[in-house]
């Protein structure tokens, strides 16, 4: 029996319980609140529960396959026992039961509706200005700009985003925009809101999700349990001609990790919000110090709708402090259009092909407010300066001082050389970089250059050499690397590299063992790498690699650096060939994504990514040559719970079928445990005592929960540490060797901020269990930096 677990206003519940009462078994619906459990044939009797919820008890006669989604009434009794708890009776709670039974009607008002959208984001930015050395401006034309051409004594130090677009959404949330308008100035990166795809505050649904500003989802004030979260104070009533409107205290019940806290105003009989005004806990915010918005709502065609929302924001990196605000006004609505079937697909925005041309002319067009005094300021100087930055004599000039020899570029920093007509530069590295004192064979000179040009339709071609020569073995090795990234909306690029040099044999190997000289052999290679999108989600890569390889025997280690390392008795063989092709698919269902000018933005999807790749060792005559073939198959999948956290996982299952003749670095190895280093989990295990290779097949498993603070939010003093929690486990299966593995793990962790960076320390405990080894356990610590870009942590 399979379906779906909703509340009785129609939206899932995930982690509901579903058992079999006569089996004593069971499951629980996932993220999306959709469940799958085995009966036996005939009379089943069936419970499913879930915290706030009325538990509902049915039989089913099985027979064959069937399907039945299941319905849960919120617990009015659960509810009214907290709502009696509460000293002297507030009506606000009244108000908001009629808010929670009205909001079904709310989310089904329209089919689908469209409307025009202005976003104005404006960022004040306080930064200490650095202690400068006197010839500093000499070679800092970007700094002699700010300085003597923004005058920076008279023009705020604003970033500012600007755009009007046509956006489309119907009643499931899926959304569509159009921009038609666009312009930035200024630093980007803490700007909230340049896309409708940021995400809303519907505070209408259960939940809201914004990757942008935290890990979890954020309950609403009016969520079916709300109660449990939430405690609500009338402050006042007043009337606005006929309509009775009261101002409710919103507050958290508990320091939770995911709440809001403020105002909102709510109409009597109508039972609709008027203006939303709140914040969020800082136990909510991962990117930002504070945070709060704004909604206003109007009636329009019978309809209440979000004419006008306001996000303010603060954050600190380092020495520079940021304030932000965004106006987002939304008007001209139509309702209950007419689209294409499939109009709401992948293709979740796009901008137009003049939408980062337009004049002042235009803006000043569509501005439904005129800027202030010090917006004008900065827009008018910022085009002044682009017109005089894209000026020939301007470039020239800032062209000679990076190209100008000097020096502290000589030693330190490198020299560059850019021709701007051409759109090139070249960079040579310094003299600090000369010398590789632990390199394999000792002291090795090095030096190295690149080449870089970029086209008009963001089109890219690098490349750059390196070259190394040892004193002890008198060899010259290096490489050169060509990369051409040839078609961006395909996210297309061809790579090619050549050299000789160092590889290392087991690049599973752990921490302890990877730098470890008996790692290493010589080689001389021609790599040959592609990747493109086929369609939308589905990338084809193929690799070609040509290969001789020769181990280290006769190669002399030096008394210095080689020593360094314990156990370097060198892995010996005969000099051997490689002939190797790859193909690999790599395929993520409904990846959504924004299409700008020649470039293709992924947001990511709700389904996994799967992965096939074929590798292929090609027999050659007259040489030693591998001879192998190896198949492989993963999925992986982050995905949201709710308030419950966030769940990774990936499977993967990898055979050899064929092993011919295969080299030492040709093995597939399993990654042994590092000591106290919890290392990525979705790729290695924590206590296998050591690495090992196999030959055949082997099936690996990894599953991570982080709960993001939805349990220690909940314990007095231990919330007010921030710390989070964490659990996971791991199975691995190899037949060859009767291997069985098996670990779970649990801990805590912490987000710190340094400077603009997060990053996210933890400590964890593991309890593993093998038919080799018994069991085993420790304690395991981890660092994880944090990806602003992709708003993911690193594992």
């Amino acid at each position: 029996m399979r379906g779906y677990v909703y509340s009785d206003n129609n939206e899932v519940i995930p982690l509901a319980t579903i058992r079999v009462v006569n089996q004593n078994t069971g499951t629980t619906s996932d993220q999306n609140g959709k469940y799958d459990i085995k009966l036996l044939e005939g009379l089943n009797r069936i419970s499913v529960s879930s915290t706030g919820y009325v538990t509902d008890i049915f039989d089913v006669l099985v027979e064959k396959d069937i399907v039945k989604n299941v319905f849960l009434k919120i617990d009015q009794k659960q509810l009214n026992e907290l709502v009696i708890k509460v000293k002297k009776k507030d009506y606000s709670y009244e108000v908001i039961r009629h808010m929670i039974d009205n909001k079904a009607n709310v989310l089904n008002q329209y089919q689908n509706f469209r409307s025009k959208t202005y976003i104005k984001s404006v960022e004040i930015v306080d930064k200490k200005p650095p202690k400068k050395k006197e010839d500093d401006e000499k070679d800092n034309p970007g700094e002699l700009l700010d300085q003597k051409l923004i005058g920076k004594d008279t023009i705020p130090n604003l970033n500012i985003f600007e755009c009007s677009l046509i956006l489309h959404q119907n009643a499931q949330g899926q959304l569509k925009e159009e921009k038609e308008a666009v312009k930035k100035i200024g630093d980007q990166s803490t700007l909230f809101y340049k896309s409708v795809t940021d995400g809303e505050f519907n505070l209408y649904k259960n939940h809201q999700k914004l990757a942008k500003i935290g890990d979890n989802d954020i309950v609403s004030p009016f969520s079916d349990l709300t109660f449990l979260n939430y405690k609500f104070q009338l402050l006042k009533y007043y009337f606005e001609g006929n309509k009775k409107i009261y101002q409710i205290k919103v507050s958290p019940r508990e320091l939770g990790n995911a709440l809001y806290e403020g105002i909102i105003e709510v109409i009597e009989d109508e039972w609709v919000l008027k203006t939303a005004d709140l914040k969020l806990t800082k136990r909510a915010l991962l990117r930002y110090d504070e945070f709060s918005f704004k909604q206003e709502f109007e009636k329009i065609d019978s309809r209440w709708m979000v004419v006008k929302t306001t996000y303010n924001w603060k954050v600190k990196e380092g020495s520079t402090k940021k304030s932000g605000k965004t106006e987002v006004q939304q008007s001209d609505f139509e309702f209950d259009l007419e689209l294409p079937k499939k109009f709401f697909g992948a293709e979740v925005g796009i901008t137009t092909e003049n939408a980062y041309k337009r004049d002042s002319t235009f803006w000043e067009s569509i501005r439904p407010v005129p800027l202030s005094k010090d917006e004008q300021k900065v827009i008018k100087e910022k085009e002044r300066l682009e017109i005089l930055m894209n000026s020939k004599v301007y470039l020239d000039s800032i062209d000679k001082v990076y190209n100008k020899i000097t020096i502290p570029k000589i030693i330190y920093s490198g020299i560059g050389h850019i021709n701007r007509t051409k759109k090139q530069t070249w960079f040579f590295d310094p003299v600090l970089g000369f010398v590789d004192p632990l390199a394999i064979g000792g002291w090795r000179i090095r030096y190295g250059f690149a080449y870089y040009k970029r086209y008009e339709n963001r089109k890219q071609f690098s490349s750059n050499v390196n070259l190394t020569y040892g004193f002890s073995n008198q060899d010259l090795k290096g490489q050169i690397n060509f990369n051409y990234f040839y078609n961006p909306i395909r996210n297309s690029s061809l790579n090619l590299r050549i050299g000789s040099g160092f590889n290392v044999i087991n690049g599973s190997a752990t921490i302890s063992d990877i730098a470890r000289r008996s790692n290493f052999y010589q080689n001389k290679f021609i790599d040959f790498r592609h990747r493109t999108e086929v369609f939308n989600g589905f990338y084809l890569n193929s690799n070609l690699l040509y290969e001789i390889r020769s181990d280290l025997s006769n190669y002399k280690l030096s008394a210095f650096g080689d020593k360094l390392f314990s156990n370097n008795n060198l892995q010996t063989f005969s000099t051997s060939y490689i002939y190797k092709t790859n193909f690999g698919i790599e395929y993520t269902p409904r990846q959504l994504y924004l299409r700008e000018p020649n470039q293709k933005q992924i947001l990511g999807s709700k389904y996994p990514t799967f992965n096939l790749n074929f590798e292929k060792a090609w027999p050659m005559t007259g040489k030693i040559t591998s001879n192998f073939s190896y198949l492989s198959v993963s999925a992986r999948q982050t995905f949201n719970i709710g308030t419950f956290g966030t769940s990774e996982y990936r499977i993967n299952v990898g055979k050899f079928l064929d092993t011919t003749r295969m080299a030492v670095m040709d093995y597939r190895y399993q990654r042994g445990g590092d000591n106290y280093f919890f290392s990525p989990a979705m790729y290695t295990y924590q206590l296998i005592p050591k690495t090992f290779p196999t030959f055949d097949w082997y099936f690996e498993s990894h599953f991570v929960h982080q709960f993001n603070g939805f349990f220690t939010s909940k314990v007095p003093l231990l919330n007010k540490t921030k710390i989070r929690e964490m659990a996971g486990a791991g199975f691995m299966y190899v037949p060859e060797r009767k291997f069985q593995y098996a670990e779970v793990y649990f801990g805590f962790n912490r987000v710190f901020k340094i400077g603009r960076e997060r990053i996210r320390l933890g400590s964890y405990y593991v309890i593993a269990q093998s038919n080799d080894f018994g069991i085993r356990n420790g304690i395991k610590f981890s660092i994880e930096p944090y990806n602003q870009d992709r708003n993911t942590w690193s594992f």
